[in-house]
């Protein structure tokens, strides 16, 4: 345990350095730094609250599944702390924090944890890549010079739809891929049978998704200082999402930033600035993680004590 957080401060401390080293090379990104003002900051940081509020309000839809009933500092805090853990512990090591908590508090397995996850990941994945489809077609002036992207989103939403369409079996391969598929599909089978609650996953992860694109395009306002077209700002926002299946850093740091600046440079707006709009998003998300984590961990651990001595 002590070696593998040694090597997650290595990492992140090596991935800062690198980022910093390139943005002192280049001055205009020095520049845009200055354009950033405190409201601009200000509106991130709102925005990144209501991701956690709605995050908490998906992990109560789908625990209410298994006849768990959250209470708000359960369900919101879970949402926050779950983000700071992830913060913290390189491959989402928060939602290990989750799980054990809603095992002890609630016993919910940690199989039925992981297939609903799962299955809220199909959701969040197949919506994003229908999003990206209208938006290429909608939003941008020659849809098909980007067709690589509208080929990746098309191939998301086919393999996904695949996924779903599947009978109730489950693969035989006996290896980490295998398990993921069966808990998705299980999670699947749970969900799709109950429309008001995939009604209510698709809205809420609607919701996020532009919520998230208008974060981007807050950001890009801020640090370019002139209006920018939303199109390519939102496409960057929905391609950033895909850096989570390669969270393998604390926070997904570098991973995030890389895909960020990789897809901004591909959309035209520019790669440094795709950078510098990825770090300043984290900023504003390690605001109200840390604000409000320790507050939530105390809150969240003092009750499940109270739960463990109230079975004795």
């Amino acid at each position: 345990m002590i070696k593998d957080r040694a090597w997650s401060m290595i990492v992140v401390a090596v991935i800062l350095v690198a980022i910093a080293l390139y943005i002192g090379s280049q001055r205009h990104l020095l520049v845009s730094i200055k354009n950033i003002n405190l409201s601009a900051l200000s509106c991130l940081v709102v925005i990144r609250v209501i991701f956690l509020v709605l995050n908490g309000i998906l992990l109560r839809e789908l625990t209410l599944k298994y006849r768990i009933p959250l209470m708000p500092k359960e369900w919101f805090g879970l949402s926050v702390v779950t983000t700071m853990g992830n913060f913290i512990t390189p491959f989402s090591g928060g939602l290990i924090a989750r799980a054990t908590y809603l095992k002890h508090r609630h016993a919910l397995s940690y199989a039925k944890f992981a297939s609903l996850l799962a299955a809220n990941y199909l959701v969040y994945f197949w919506i994003v890549g229908v999003v990206g489809v209208i938006t290429l077609m909608v939003l941008m002036d020659r849809p098909g010079y980007y067709w690589q992207i509208t080929l990746f989103f098309a191939l998301v939403i086919l393999v996904i739809s695949i996924l779903v369409m599947l009978p109730s079996t489950k693969l035989s391969w006996n290896n980490r891929l295998a398990a993921i598929i069966n808990d998705s599909l299980e999670g699947w089978s749970l969900i799709k049978s109950d429309k008001v609650l995939l009604g209510k996953l698709m809205l809420y992860t609607l919701v996020n998704i532009f919520l998230h694109g208008f974060s981007f395009w807050i950001a890009f306002f801020a640090l370019k200082g002139e209006s920018i077209y939303f199109g390519p700002v939102f496409l960057v926002s929905l391609l950033s999402v895909f850096s989570t299946l390669g969270n393998i850093t604390p926070g997904n740091l570098g991973i995030q930033e890389a895909v960020v600046s990789i897809c901004s440079g591909m959309l035209g707006i520019g790669a440094g600035i795709g950078l510098l709009v990825s770090l300043l998003i984290r900023a504003a998300s390690l605001i109200p993680a840390f604000t409000l984590g320790p507050i939530f961990s105390f809150l969240l651990t003092r009750e499940l004590t109270t739960h463990r001595s109230d079975d004795k």
